[in-house]
């Protein structure tokens, strides 16, 4: 190229890609990423506002409906013990009804006590045998104008613990717990006698701790006369404290608006986002609170990066205004290594055809901007598009907008990269049927290193991928199959208690009423003993349930295990003897077993294992329970009987769910959950439980468990020593 060409080459360019335009644009450019740093800002802002705001909303949905199913289960609850009180009232006596009235709190943790208090505001009945007997002022526990309804917090834990209280006392200022009065009348009018449910604030608060774990939010449960029922954790408020002058009563919350929210004053005083939810039947207030200096210490935070990201950028603009220049200066230089380049290219070309020809791989060449170059014979069999149709054209004329879009994306971001891609879409084959393509796309660049196409080859997985489909749609099939078992599980067991209960109750009532009529006592007797069958089975597969999710009911901690198991041992110990068999234990002298473990869920397992034992083991024999740590940090509990034992083809198939021995399948009422139920929680405490026979006759159920380090006992017995 001579000096001529290149001269006239380089007043070729464009205006604005003269070097004395370079230092304009760089100044456009910087203003331009100001303005957007500040609009950015301001959408931020808004974005985190509104965000805060529907996510308070959220979570006070989500507490108002937990609040709304609580007091759905107490309705349900004093339901229950309302029919069951009028019974009695109706037979004269209040002898039978605590213990229905403890049946009626069974699984709802919520609820500290249902007590019958008569018009002088006696006790007459409570399923607290605390509460029985001890006399409680009924305006306290409810205003006079009301004959029903939810009353205010008041101290004490329970009735027994008001009724000491003197009249003076609020919740406000004592230190000890709580309780919330649900009352109910048996009869119309005010002299009716009442059921006083007691309700545990604490348990709104611990959910509420549970739910906004993590998150700076507080919630909040108050009445709608304005009394804090549950403050928030982190509040300064008092439980019992009286708000009714505060803002949010004032200028917010208002009689027949179920929501809302609001930004101003909170509860402690401080500028908060609030949202708010009434309940559906009970004047309550779910209120949560979002302080309003998250949102600009979020803010600071966003801004930062974005200054940041601005100093980078605009340093960026400069090296590139630089670059530019520099780039400029070098054109000439470019342009004729390029041209010479050009001439060895050529050569090498003819050879390269041929093989890209005769590839039986199909492969494409196209140019930056996706345009066909090259296919060669395998993409033509394949696509079955000649090669005189496709070159020069998009992928976007040869195929539909929704085929090709994927494939143009995938090279721009090839082209963009510099690094290869592979990826899998789809295209259509000779026939116009959709095929499933594995395809590798490899930039490569001009004599400049600039890009200046792709290579695309393509390989058909078509059959391949409908093998996979196939194998996953069975997969997720199965796991739907079981998840639906298990939730199905959980609701039926849940939905069983409810009739059992009301069945065990009448059939103890038909069998105190029919006394004098044996052969019908006989009938609600064989009814009470179903119904109590039908409860254990129930009780076991809601337990099963429960095991069967990854966090289970077991809660471990650092505890010596060997005093739960003396009681289990004494609590059985009269079973024992009633079928004259003898229980044997270590004695005083057997290790201490120390373990991360949970007491209650460990004393079930012994239990049930323990409870088979008796009920299989020959009269006069002697069962031996034994405990011992093991080297290798582990300990071992071992249960002997002298029973039949088990087929050694059945010693892992016991442990499965609804599966009994075929020995000991007596048709006495077992369900086949109980060693379902202990492998469970041998396996929350990451131990095992396995079963075999003894040399000399009957059965042995080994339990194994990790053990604590020395260290770790020696730590927890000096906490335990300091005290709290």
């Amino acid at each position: 190229m001579s000096p001529g060409t290149a001269a006239s080459t380089s007043t070729a360019l464009p205006a604005w890609l003269q070097s004395r335009g370079l230092l304009a644009a760089g100044l456009a450019a910087a203003l331009m990423v100001l303005v957007a740093a500040l609009g950015f800002m301001a959408y931020e802002r808004r974005e985190l506002r509104e965000a805060t705001v529907e996510q308070g909303a959220l979570y006070a949905r989500v507490l108002e409906d937990h609040a709304n199913r609580t007091f759905n289960a107490v309705d349900l609850a004093m339901g229950a013990a309302l029919e069951a009180a009028r019974l009695q009232r109706q037979q004269g006596s209040n002898l039978q009804l605590s213990p229905l009235l403890q049946q009626s709190i069974q699984a709802l943790p919520f609820l500290r006590s249902i007590s019958l208090v008569d018009a002088r505001g006696r006790v007459v009945a409570s399923s607290a045998p605390a509460n029985v007997g001890v006399q409680v002022q009924r305006k306290r526990l409810l205003p006079a104008a009301n004959a029903s309804g939810l009353g205010p917090l008041l101290p004490g834990r329970d009735l027994a613990e008001l009724a000491q209280l003197p009249a003076s006392a609020d919740a406000a200022s004592h230190a000890g717990a709580r309780l919330l009065p649900l009352l109910l009348p048996l009869q119309p009018g005010a002299d009716s006698d009442w059921l006083v449910a007691t309700i545990n604030p604490d348990f709104f608060a611990n959910q509420y701790d549970l739910l906004l774990q993590g998150t700076p939010l507080r919630a909040s449960l108050l009445s709608f006369g304005g009394q804090l029922l549950v403050p928030a954790a982190a509040g300064g408020q008092a439980a019992g404290t009286w708000l009714k002058t505060q803002p949010l009563f004032t200028q917010a919350v208002q009689v027949g608006r179920e929501n809302g929210q609001w930004l101003g004053t909170g509860l402690d005083g401080v500028p908060m986002f609030m949202a708010w939810r009434t309940a559906r039947r009970q004047p309550l207030v779910v209120l949560v609170e979002t302080p309003q200096a998250m949102l600009q210490a979020q803010l600071r935070a966003i801004g930062l990066n974005v200054a940041a990201g601005c100093l980078l950028l605009l340093a960026g603009l400069g090296a590139v205004t630089f670059l530019a220049w520099r780039s400029l200066r070098s054109h000439e230089a470019v342009r004729i290594d390029l041209q010479a380049a050009r001439g060895s290219l050529a050569a090498q070309d003819a050879f390269t055809d041929r093989l890209f020809q005769v590839s039986p791989i199909p492969m494409v060449v196209k140019d930056a901007d996706g345009r066909f170059l090259r296919v060669n014979q395998a993409w033509e069999g394949l696509t079955g598009i000649a090669a005189a149709r496709a070159i020069g054209q998009n992928l976007g004329r040869l195929y539909p907008p929704q085929l090709a879009a994927p494939h143009e994306a995938q090279e721009q971001m090839a082209i963009a990269s510099m690094q290869a891609v592979a990826y899998e879409e789809q295209i259509l084959d000779s026939d116009g049927l959709p095929r499933d393509v594995m395809v590798r796309l490899t930039p490569f660049a001009d004599a400049g290193g600039q890009v200046a196409g792709l290579i695309s080859c393509l390989m058909d997985v078509t059959e391949y991928r409908e093998a996979a489909q196939r194998t996953t749609e069975a997969k997720d099939a199965a796991e739907r199959s079981n998840a639906a078992k298990g939730e199905f599980l959980a609701n039926i067991s849940h939905e069983l208690r409810t009739p059992l209960q009301s069945i065990l109750g009448f059939s103890e009532l038909g069998d105190m009423r029919t006394a004098s009529q044996p052969r019908l006592q006989g009938m609600f007797a064989s009814i009470h003993d179903a119904g109590q069958r039908m409860l254990a089975l129930v009780n076991n597969l809601l337990d099963l349930s429960r095991l069967e999710s990854p966090v289970g009911e077991i809660q471990r901690v650092p505890q010596d295990i060997a005093p739960a198991l003396r009681a289990v041992r004494d609590e059985l110990q009269g079973l024992a003897q009633a079928r004259q068999l003898s229980l044997q234990l270590p004695g005083a002298a057997a290790p201490a077993l120390w373990a991360q473990a949970d007491a209650v869920r460990l004393q079930q397992v012994l239990r049930n294992v323990l409870a088979n034992a008796i009920r299989f083991a020959p009269e006069g024999s002697t069962i031996t329970v034994d405990w011992q740590a093991r080297p290798g940090g582990e300990h071992h509990i071992t249960v002997r009987d002298h029973g039949p034992g088990i087929p050694v083809a059945e010693l892992e198939s016991i442990f499965e769910a609804f599966v009994q021995s075929s020995r000991t399948k007596d048709g006495s009422g077992g369900t086949g959950l109980g060693l379902a139920i202990c492998r469970k929680i041998m396996d929350g405490h990451d131990g095992r439980i396995i079963a075999r026979n003894h040399p000399a006759g009957g059965a042995v159920f080994q339990m194994v468990l990790p053990a604590l380090t020395e260290t770790e006992v020696a730590v927890e017995q000096a906490m335990r020593k300091a005290g709290p």
